[in-house]
């Protein structure tokens, strides 16, 4: 049976982009503050499917 959903629950993928993405949002902080904004969307949408959000 196919599945048409496009995003598939799976909290220890969602756990580990969040930390991933959250060190890359330090080194972005330390070494190239303006650019800080990059990694939000990938943070907060990790963070958002590991508390089951989304």
């Amino acid at each position: 049976m196919k599945k048409n959903e496009e995003y598939v629950k799976n909290p220890g993928r969602d756990w580990l982009m969040f930390i991933i993405s959250t060190i890359g949002m330090f080194a972005l902080l330390i070494w190239l503050p303006e650019w800080i904004w990059v990694a939000w969307p990938f943070q907060f949408t990790a963070l958002a499917g590991a508390l089951g959000r989304l």
